[in-house]
């Protein structure tokens, strides 16, 4: 079974139901929704199109509500062509006196550019140097020309912004996830751990609280990765942006770096954008395509992401499946070849004791030959800390609500199963293998490891690990 998972964004390739539902039978664990685009009667119509489809399929599939972020677009009417030389000048008051300005959204940010610096439009493609700033503009001269065309991306790498992390474009957009009921929330464009309070408070004044993920893609977010990661509930290795505010070259290591920073702090990570961009037009990937998801397992990732893919290509149901594919075979090397799927992460002297207990249960696991590791869980921490040591069995993880359930979609190796009701006093233990039983991840004669909160006297529950045999009707035996 494929351990790593699958994110994929939704947009108009999968409108149909008959393809969405598709895609998820393909592989599908997480929904994006990219609110960059679209309005808000589309984001809330593919959501419930997307769980309607979860159902039939009989799929566990999460939402990642996408915000804007402090993503910087030109606003101008129409293509302009700019040669080297050339002067532009950008407003930062949309000043009517000014008609051939260029404007942006987000256009205060400009009055953090100083002179020198460059300003990138198109993923790069042009590059601007600022020269001065004078009555509310920005004056700029061409480095590297060519068209500009409406509402193409601005990044300013050397510039420190200043701006908010959470723009009122992003309030806007947690309203429409909120009423969405996303499963989580990825900003865009995060400069530092502060922006995980600002985004958590934002939720909350619509009535969200999900989990909340730091999309990395600014030379500063890799600078203070390490804080970044321990504030948020995730990240995303961002690497469109990130290959145009960092020297490209850089790019593949830096991915490398921060798989690892999240995967020491036991936070999920998605490596992202441009993944198999090929089949946005074509049936097959690249054979560069296919070695870089193959390279992001390797490296450690919960999840690889299929963005336009997906939204608008041509062939989105095959992406999934050849994504997919480039997966599994990749961990299957990993297990053939005698290494962990990947390297895991072993305990340190001084962390929590749940955190010591999940190492334990997963080194044990693997010396009794288990072939799943049960842990029920009402908020999906403690299946996270067995993730993080990537086991060699399943991770299944009964949780009693929906949320929880979608919440551990994102995350490597967890299996989210449906908890039966469960009567007060109940063996937790036995009923984790029920529950298993009967979501059909494991059978009769199976060894499994479960790690439980154990009921006591005085309604006390303290962890327990115990090594079962899965029984008839979905028993737990003696080993």
């Amino acid at each position: 079974m494929r351990r790593a998972k699958i994110v994929a964004t939704l947009g108009p390739a999968l409108d149909d139901p008959a393809v969405l539902e598709a895609v998820l039978r393909a592989g599908v664990d997480v929904a994006r929704v990219n609110f960059s685009h679209g309005t808000e009667e589309s984001h809330l119509a593919r959501v419930a199109q997307l769980r309607a489809a979860a159902d039939r399929a009989g799929r566990v599939v999460a939402v990642l509500g996408d915000l804007p972020g402090p993503k910087l677009r030109v606003k101008i009417p129409a293509a302009r062509d700019l040669k080297a030389g050339d002067r532009v000048t950008f407003s930062l008051t949309h000043d009517p006196r000014h008609p051939d300005d260029v404007t942006i959204t987000e256009p205060e940010v400009l009055g953090d550019v100083k002179p020198g610096q460059r300003l990138l439009l198109d993923d790069g493609r042009l590059q601007l140097r600022a020269e001065e700033t004078k009555d509310g503009r920005l004056v700029t001269t061409v480095a590297v020309g060519g068209t500009l065309h409406p509402n193409k991306g601005l990044n300013l790498p050397e510039t420190d912004l200043t701006i908010a992390a959470v723009t009122d474009r992003d309030r806007a957009a947690i309203a429409v996830a909120a009423r969405a009921g996303v499963d989580w929330l990825a900003l865009s464009f995060v400069r530092g751990p502060e922006a995980a309070e600002e985004l958590r408070h934002a939720a909350t004044e619509v009535g969200l609280r999900v989990p909340v993920l730091a999309k990395l893609e600014r030379p500063e977010a890799v600078r203070r990765a390490a804080s970044i990661v321990a504030a948020f509930d995730g990240v995303m290795v961002a690497r469109g942006d990130l290959g145009v505010e960092m020297p490209l070259e850089q790019v593949p290591t830096i991915q490398k770096q921060l798989i690892a920073e999240a995967r020491a702090a036991g936070k999920p990570v998605i490596t992202a954008t441009d993944m198999l961009d090929s089949m946005r037009n074509n049936p097959r990937p690249t054979r560069a395509e296919a070695s870089d998801v193959a390279n992001a397992i390797y490296d450690g990732t919960d999840a690889v992401m299929l963005s336009g893919e997906t939204a608008v290509g041509s062939y989105p149901v095959e992406s999934v499946r050849c994504m997919a594919r480039i997966v599994e075979e990749t961990e299957l090397h990993l297990r053939d070849s005698g290494r962990s799927t990947p390297a895991p992460v072993f305990h340190r002297p001084g962390e929590e004791i749940d955190e010591a207990i999940a190492s334990a249960a997963c080194r044990l696991a693997d010396e009794v030959g288990a072939t799943a590791l049960l842990t029920p869980t009402l908020t999906g921490r403690t299946p996270r800390l067995l993730a993080r040591h990537r086991p060699r069995p399943l991770i299944v993880a009964p949780a009693p609500t929906p949320a929880v359930l979608r919440s551990m979609a994102v995350v490597w190796g967890l299996t989210p199963v449906a908890m039966a009701p469960l009567a007060a006093g109940s063996d937790r233990l036995a009923a984790a293998v029920r529950d298993a039983f009967a979501a059909g991840v494991v059978r009769p004669g199976d060894r499994v490891v479960v790690l439980a909160g154990h009921p006591t006297e005085g309604g006390l529950r303290f962890p327990t690990v115990r090594v079962v045999r899965v029984g008839e009707e979905g028993t737990a035996l003696e080993p």
